[in-house]
This record gives structure tokens, C-alpha cells and sequence, in this order.
């Protein structure tokens, strides 16, 4: 009898007080990650995973608040933070590395200032991204022990140096988000092992060398941006492999003129972006067979000769640019009907 009554007491004391609640550890860590941040509203007169207020909010555009945790029956674990916009203006914390269970870090459009601390290389993240913050120095070499990560954005802070080639080791890496940077230097050929990639955005820093043949490895690519990275042309003939492209986008290529590249077979882009990347010849007929089209920017080449009778296929094109290039003759009747041409 007196064991079912004991039974009993502790179901009502689980249930009284919401059962698991995080361990202690990692409650005293996240106070040492919010004195690193500066994040002061925190609200350590109840569990960090109870999902009252100060822990997790409603979440807006661009702006959310949020402690995620993953409980058994007794005990919960940290897995996930998230501080978008939220007026931070401290440092990365080192002491991330204390909640072992952690898969995301999301401190976008912050304050935070320092550089990335390189102790998060012993974690299990799946999800970095410091987007829009005023970070520095370069990416540490132990970043590329992080096994688990999948997606990796630094876009901008002020990062600078060259990659490390190190980077090229991440077995499941997704998504490579690294533009309006200072990195330099040229892509390191270890980065033709990234078989996973579905994004790569590189642009607005200061790279330099060729496009690398090597990006036609990436066969799973959807999503390609390089737009004023310093890197020259031309465009890869190996381009043509990447058949699962949605969004490709190449501007202010350095270099000499170079043909149109072969992208006949990329029928499912969204988004085709050849800016000011000294491409020479006449406009392809096959582009009018590109009907998938939303943007189509051939702006500030040496293109010659007259649009293609065909390109009446891409009425349905919401932007059309075409300016900037030696193109002969009158525009289709359609284009000025789009609005946005050019």
C-alpha cells in the first residue's frame, strides 16, 4: 500500500510541475551565454524550457525569441537558440560549447561584435547563422570538425581571409551563405568534396582567381550567387551539370570576353542572372525555351545581333533586362508590355 501511495505522490508532483524541466548544468549555461550576449530579459525564475515568456515568444517577421528543448520524462535538453533582432551587442558565446545537445545557433541581424569562437568546433551543430552582425577575423580551421553541420551562414559581418580548406571535409553541408564579407583569397580546391550542397552564395567580397571547375561536382546545387566576389570568368562549361539549378546568379566577372555558357539543359531556373560578365555573341534561341523564368538580367555584356523571334516564349518573364549590350534591331512587341525591361 504504502508503494502505491509513493507511486502515486510522484505522478502528482510530475504532473504538478510540468514534469521534465532542464538540467542544471545547462541552466547555469545559459546564464554564462546570455552575460556573453548580453541578453538580459532572460527569466531564471522559471525553467528556461517551460515556454513562458522570456523563453519563447510568437514569432514575426525577422524578429523571434526562442529556447528550444527536447524532454523525456524526467529531464530536458537545450537544442536550439534563437535571438533574431533583438538588440544584442555583446560577443559570440564560448560557453555554447556547455550545452552538448545544442544543433542551433541564429543570432541574425544583431549587434554582436568579436569573432567566432573557435571551441564551437567540438559541438554538434546542425544550424550556424550570424547573419547581419558586425563579426570578424576569419573562419577557424576547428569549424570544420562540426560533422553535423548542415547550414552555415555568415553573410553580412565583416569576415576576412581566405577560406580554410578544411571547410571542404563537412560530410553533410547544405548550405554555404557567406556573402557581403571581406574573404579572400582563392576557393580552395578541397571545396569540390561539398557533394550535399543545395546553396552557395559567395558574393560581394574579394576573392580571387578563376570560377572553379569544380563546382559542376556540386550536382545537387538549387541555389548559385556570385555576384561581385572578385573571382574572373568565364562561367565553367561544367555548369551544364547542374541541372537542379532554380536560382543562378554571376555579375562583374573580371577577365577576358568569353561565349555565352552552355546552360541549354538548366530548363528549370527561376532566376537567371549574367550581369557584366563579358559575355560575347548573340543571345541563344534556347533561352526562349526557359519558361520557368521569373527574372532573366543579360544587362552590360557584348551581346550582338537581335533578340530571338522565339523569346515570345518569356512573356510570362516579371524582369527583363537586357541593356548595356550591342543588340540590333526592335524589341518585341510583347517586352514593353512587361513593365519591368530593360
Amino acid at each position: 500500500m504504502q508503494v502505491q501511495w509513493f507511486v502515486i505522490l510522484i505522478w502528482y508532483l510530475l504532473s504538478t510541475t510540468g514534469g521534465a524541466t532542464l538540467v542544471l548544468d545547462e541552466v547555469d549555461a545559459l546564464r554564462e551565454i546570455g552575460k556573453s550576449l548580453g541578453k538580459t530579459d532572460w527569466n531564471f525564475s522559471v525553467d528556461p524550457c517551460s515556454g513562458e515568456q522570456g523563453w519563447a515568444t510568437t514569432k514575426l517577421d525577422n524578429f523571434e525569441n526562442n529556447v528550444t528543448c527536447k524532454c523525456n520524462a524526467t529531464v530536458c535538453r537545450v537544442i536550439g537558440i534563437v535571438l533574431k533582432a533583438q538588440n544584442l551587442s555583446g560577443v559570440l558565446p564560448r560557453e555554447l560549447v556547455k550545452l552538448p545537445f545544442i544543433q542551433t545557433i541564429d543570432l541574425t541581424r544583431n549587434y554582436l561584435n568579436g569573432t567566432l569562437p573557435p571551441e564551437w568546433g567540438s559541438t554538434k551543430l546542425v544550424n550556424i547563422s550570424v547573419l547581419g552582425n558586425r563579426l570578424y577575423g576569419q573562419i577557424p580551421v576547428e569549424f570544420a570538425n562540426i560533422s553535423t553541420l548542415e547550414d552555415f551562414n555568415l553573410e553580412s559581418n565583416y569576415f576576412s581571409g581566405p577560406l580554410p580548406p578544411e571547410l571542404g571535409s563537412l560530410p553533410v553541408l547544405k548550405r554555404v551563405l557567406f556573402s557581403s564579407n571581406n574573404f579572400n583569397g582563392t576557393l580552395p580546391q578541397t571545396l569540390a568534396n561539398l557533394s550535399t550542397l543545395t546553396d552557395f552564395r559567395i558574393s560581394d567580397n574579394n576573392f580571387i582567381g578563376k570560377i572553379p571547375d569544380f563546382i559542376q561536382n556540386w550536382t545537387k546545387l538549387q541555389k548559385l550567387v556570385i555576384q561581385a566576389s572578385g573571382l574572373e570568368g568565364p562561367i565553367p562549361s561544367g555548369i551544364s551539370l547542374l541541372t537542379g539549378l532554380t536560382d543562378m546568379r554571376f555579375s562583374d566577372l573580371k577577365g577576358p570576353g568569353s561565349a555565352f555558357p552552355p546552360i541549354s539543359n538548366l530548363k528549370s531556373l527561376k532566376i537567371l542572372t549574367l550581369r557584366s560578365c563579358n559575355i560575347t555573341g548573340e543571345l541563344p534561341g534556347y533561352l526562349g525555351d526557359f519558361t520557368n523564368l521569373n527574372v532573366l538580367d543579360l544587362s552590360f555584356n557584348k551581346l550582338i545581333g537581335k533578340v530571338p523571334y522565339n523569346f515570345t516564349r518569356l512573356s510570362q518573364v516579371g524582369f527583363l533586362y537586357f541593356s548595356g549590350n550591342l543588340l540590333t534591331g526592335n524589341l518585341p512587341e510583347w517586352m514593353p508590355k512587361n513593365g519591368n525591361y530593360g
